[in-house]
């Protein structure tokens, strides 16, 4: 992916936990920024052990 869509992506979680914070569904962005952080690791792994 490129730099500007994970800006977007990031943007838009921190956005999320804002909103849905007041409303007591905090936990539901937080979930998604973890898959989403999980498989950008996952993949980082993954090409490095290709690399290697």
């Amino acid at each position: 992916m490129k730099l500007y869509q994970h800006i977007i992506i990031i943007s838009a979680l921190i956005l999320s936990i804002i909103l849905f914070y007041k409303d007591g569904f905090g936990a539901v962005p937080f979930l998604l920024a973890a898959v989403y952080l999980s498989s950008i690791f996952i993949k980082e792994i993954l090409r490095s052990k290709k690399n290697q």
